[in-house]
């Protein structure tokens, strides 16, 4: 008689709405009864949760007359909730089918969202809306979500290709006030015309998200959410299938996150994936190519944005690639960056660090005077890619583009060779010239060729470009840092 109670998982369910997030006394056609919570429907069944946490799937058939008439006025109301929701979203956000089941491409689209990374498995889109425009076409600075303007609104996808998670970040000192362009020209600083303090910004964001969210769903809960030094407070709202976050860290930012609802259970509390898994996985990512090439492909692209945030950004893109949840506005609290960018290497690298030994991990730290493939290939040859601190200077940025471009095109790899061997002899020896810190990613080498394969945290366009040796030596800032499988 047991098995009457259990249903085979359904893939496809829509929550409830919150409000009717009850516990119900249910009674089926022989009689029996059964205190449950409703916590989601597909077209036929129902799936129930007891006071256990024991979740059931099962046919409305299943129930008395007044109970499938309880189920159909909850059915109504969540497809009313979809609408409400929409309305507070601004955006077709929701539908009847599950947020986290549907196609996260089609999400992206829907929000007007661009391509991020496409790394297999780590898939993800961003938009940065002040800077620019969304689905509609609108001005930069007219997108809203929830009635307020996202500075940096992310989308990511399961290995699946669904929807994972959201977050939009609102106001915050990172790109607040922001002056300063993308990519290399973020280097570049220039006037400010925000006339709001920070404070006053952030509070207006959270007030306005609060009340388009308490108007559609009802005040929301409470709770402590995350781990170690990213722990915060947020408020919560509950609906079709997902949990909706929402927090406001003092002189920090304002930040909405939209969660499976098990997740926000656990308090954000992240499942630990298995090593070998890590291992087998990390291995696999190096690719080595015929005329020398050995790179690590597979890291999920973070695009900084406007700011300085090459350090939590980088760092976001190495914990992920190791199978550890990360987001660069978190590390650059715990890093204690400064409005705009400037975060402190080593808070922040003392930090990841307390987060992979947590998960069981390890990692290593190399201070090094001398930058050289033979140095690094122990690492890159096993799949980890290595932080790497240096001056990022217009010289630098200029070859490294230069030589990207000219080696698509490059037919004799002897003849090449030779150019960047010069361009090192040119290099090795001059004194490093501070300034336009930086930190990126070395992912590969060609030993032939004397050449360094590097990553910055700026878009898809810098996924991957070429350095010689020397001309990395000249620009070296000294600091090594690697997560290990």
């Amino acid at each position: 008689m047991k098995r009457a109670w259990f249903g085979v998982l359904v893939a496809a369910l829509m929550a409830t709405p919150a409000a009717a997030r009850e516990m119900h006394t249910f009674t089926d056609s022989a009689g029996r009864k059964l205190v449950a919570q409703v916590v989601g429907f597909s077209d036929a069944e129902v799936k129930l949760r007891r006071n256990d946490g024991k979740v059931f799937e099962l046919k409305d058939a299943t129930f008395s007359e007044d109970d499938q008439a309880y189920l159909k006025k909850l059915r109504n109301a969540a497809s009313a909730e979809v609408s409400m929701l929409n309305k507070a979203a601004g955006h077709e956000l929701f539908s009847d089918q599950p947020l986290l089941q549907r196609s996260s491409r089609e999400v992206a689209k829907t929000l007007g969202l661009r391509a991020e990374s496409q790394t297999s498995g780590l898939w993800s889109w961003r938009l940065y809306a002040a800077f620019q425009g969304g689905p509609d076409g609108g001005k930069p600075g007219s997108y809203r979500l929830f009635g307020a303007m996202p500075f940096s609104l992310a989308l990511y996808s399961d290995p699946w290709g669904s929807v994972s998670h959201i977050s939009a970040v609102y106001a915050n000192k990172g790109d607040y006030g922001s002056a300063a362009g993308f990519a290399e020209d973020h280097f570049k600083q220039g006037e400010s015309d925000e006339a709001t303090s920070l404070g006053e910004a952030m509070e207006r964001d959270f007030n306005a998200i609060t009340a388009r969210l308490s108007e559609a769903l009802g005040p929301p809960e409470t709770q402590r959410f995350g781990e170690g030094k990213e722990r915060r407070t947020v408020s919560r709202w509950d609906a079709q299938g997902v949990s909706i976050l929402l927090a406001m860290e003092e002189d920090e930012f304002v930040n909405l996150s939209i969660v499976p609802v098990e997740f926000a259970e656990s308090g954000g509390k992240t499942e630990r994936i298995n090593d070998s898994a890590i291992k087998k996985r990390v291995a696999a990512a190096v690719q080595r190519r015929d005329n020398g090439d050995v790179v690590i492909s597979g890291i999920p692209m973070v695009d900084q944005g406007p700011k300085g945030y090459c350090v939590p950004a980088t760092f976001e893109r190495a914990m992920r690639f190791m199978g550890l949840d990360a987001d660069m506005y978190l590390l650059a609290m715990v890093g204690q960056s400064s409005a705009g960018g400037g975060t402190s290497p080593k808070l922040l690298i003392d930090e990841v660090k307390s987060q992979v030994y947590r998960k069981g991990r390890r990692t290593r730290d190399d201070e090094a005077r001398k930058l050289s493939i033979s140095r690094l290939k122990r690492y890159l040859d096993d799949g980890i890619p290595v932080m790497w601190t240096l001056y990022s200077l217009p010289t630098y940025n200029q070859i490294a583009n230069d030589n990207t471009e000219a080696r698509k095109k490059v037919e004799d790899w002897s003849a090449w060779a030779s150019k960047v061997a010069t361009q090192t002899e040119a290099y090795e020896d001059r004194e490093p010239t501070p300034g336009a810190y930086h930190i990126c990613m070395i992912i590969g080498y060609n030993e032939t060729t004397g050449e360094l394969a590097v990553s910055d945290s700026w878009g898809p366009r810098y996924e991957l470009r070429w350095v010689p040796e020397g001309v990395a030596q000249w620009v070296h800032g000294g600091g090594l840092f690697m997560i290990l499988p």
